[in-house]
């Protein structure tokens, strides 16, 4: 049994390659957001005409009662039943349905679909009769509701096995058509044992830079980068950590520094504000709004990378470099990269920061979404070929 899973924002092209890429080569398909549809339909005995935000409502109330891996569990069911041995399976946006999936079946893989957010707002643009601030808001919760039963596309993608590119239209039978479904080939080619995985570069850096990532300490999101010369030849890495004889943020704190500052501003801000539902709301927004970073305790991955150079006396090596970082660099990071003259980044991170984005755009840095085997497929299939 071979079960592929997608994941993705809306817009980014999931239900798309499912239909045009995968299923002629035998797959099955089957969405979770059908199941939730079918089981409103069942609960209330109607069809369910609900919007994209009421449809995230209550798709985060029915994992809440019944379980993160609810709809997880009902495709897996229907998979069992069915007789058939290659699936599909659309519209993943939990990590819990994730781990049921790849707990149920040995061959379960999960493909990841990235997309820029105005290039998915001029997809689907029509659906929201043009409002972007909707999309907006929607796309938010999406992403990452904070709670455990909610929307986590973000931590989702993170689980990846395969990550598509889908920034650009494919006409079919088009040259970008054509390279897309060469690369959905060969990774099912490789999922299905017809081919050994053969590491590509980029593959193997960004690997690489997601084992940096794991000697980090930080309690909110371990990352990594590596630096490489024009010839693909690492000279620097680094990863997210406190500086050197420094306490973490665990040991001085017991839990996150910015986490600390935000409790504080919570307490403040009611000292200020005599209504608790308005003391809550400010809150939110800042919450919301502010990621505090210049108050993080930590050096960022891409910091410490650099730094990492300027060490070791010299500084020369990174004019003209690439950068492969397991997310996306924040504005702070970005301002160094344009300083020490780093030219591209390869990056994973499905949902960049627009500020850091800016800075890297008004200086001409290259910015490139990784696309291939991930680094959790990666050690995945040099183990099952092991």
């Amino acid at each position: 049994m071979i079960v592929l899973g997608l994941t993705g924002s809306f817009g980014s092209g999931c239900t798309y390659v499912a239909e045009e890429f995968i299923m002629p080569k035998g797959y099955q398909y089957l969405s979770l957001a059908h199941i939730l549809r079918e089981f409103f339909k069942e609960q209330n005995g109607q069809e369910c005409d609900l919007s994209r935000h009421e449809m995230q409502n209550y798709g985060t109330q029915i994992r809440q009662k019944h379980g993160t891996d609810f709809l997880a569990l009902k495709a897996i069911k229907a998979i069992s039943e069915s007789g058939h041995t290659k699936w599909i399976i659309d519209s993943i946006r939990n990590p819990n349905e994730v781990k049921s999936l790849r707990g149920e079946f040995s061959k379960f893989y999960l493909v990841a679909l990235r997309a820029e957010s105005d290039i998915r707002w001029n997809r689907i643009k029509k659906k929201y009769d043009g409002n972007l601030g909707v999309f907006e808001s929607d796309d938010k919760t999406d992403s990452n509701e904070k709670v455990p039963h909610g929307q986590r596309v973000r931590d989702c993608y993170e689980m990846a096995d395969f990550i598509i590119s889908n920034d650009k239209n494919t006409p079919n039978r088009s040259k970008l058509y054509n390279v897309l479904d060469q690369n959905i080939c060969e990774f099912i080619d490789i999922v299905e044992g017809e081919k050994e995985f053969s590491p590509r570069q980029n593959e193997a850096l960004m690997a690489m830079a997601y084992a940096a990532s794991i000697r980090s300490r930080c309690l909110q999101r371990k990352v990594g980068a590596v630096l490489v010369d024009s010839q693909g030849s690492i000279f620097s890495s680094g990863y997210n950590e406190v500086p050197v004889e420094q306490e973490t943020c665990k040991a001085a704190f017991g839990r996150c520094y910015r986490k600390v500052l935000k409790e504080e501003f919570a307490i403040e801000t009611g000292k200020v504000i005599n209504n608790d539902q308005m003391t809550k709301d400010v809150f939110n927004v800042f919450q919301n709004k502010f990621k505090i970073l210049d108050y993080c305790r930590s050096l960022h991955a891409e910091e410490n990378a650099i730094l990492n150079v300027a060490r070791f006396g010299s500084a020369v090596a990174l004019k003209g470099s690439t950068l492969y970082t397991t997310t996306y660099p924040c504005n702070l990071c970005a301002n160094k990269i344009v300083q020490t003259g780093i030219k591209k980044i390869v990056y994973m991170e499905p949902y960049p920061m627009k500020e850091a984005k800016d800075i890297l755009n008004e200086n001409d840095i290259i910015q490139e979404p990784f696309e291939g085997v991930s680094f959790n497929g990666y050690f995945r299939f040099k183990e099952e070929e092991g």
